[in-house]
């Protein structure tokens, strides 16, 4: 129950975002900064406010205007966080060298539908990694399911037998 209200006030919070043209977070500042960053430090994440504000409008409408439907399989409002993908589901593969926190060169999943605003690619790493936005949403579950998996062609993980 706790899952589904987190997530309906997290889509409320994106939607007046979007009506407001970005100024909401600005206004929720130390909650925007704890939520996406762990940190409520906010004055150290404020360039990253107006990149969101144009991913998640840029998201939507990418995500409304696709044919493939990668995404038709919508996080269910109470879904449980996680910081990994379901290990009934999947594995890390036999082939994977790097440490089991490490994604190393690879981000397809920050880049499928389009460049997310949290990947600091100078770094090729997430900076909202480990964050409640994280958590909470398609990020820590990543992958989900076996489509997605494929269609990232994600080097990591497979599918358990």
């Amino acid at each position: 129950m706790l899952s589904a209200f987190f997530r309906l006030m997290s889509y409320t919070i994106v939607v007046i975002n979007l009506v407001t043209g970005g100024i909401f977070l600005y206004l929720i500042a130390p909650y925007t900064s704890y939520f996406f960053f762990n940190d409520l430090r906010f004055w150290k994440y404020l360039k990253y406010y107006h990149k969101y504000f144009f991913y998640s409008a840029s998201y939507i409408w990418a995500l409304l205007r696709r044919e493939q439907g990668l995404i038709k399989t919508v996080l269910p409002l109470t879904s449980p966080p996680m910081d990994r993908p379901d290990p009934a589901l999947f594995r890390i593969t036999k082939h994977w060298n790097l440490p089991a926190d490490s994604c190393g060169e690879c981000n397809r999943c920050c880049t499928f539908v389009l460049d997310c605003c949290f990947l600091d690619k100078s770094k090729n790493q997430c900076v909202a990694y480990g964050s409640l936005f994280w958590k909470y949403f398609n990020c820590g579950r990543f992958p989900s399911s076996q489509a997605m998996l494929n269609y990232v062609k994600c080097p990591k993980y497979e599918m358990q037998n």
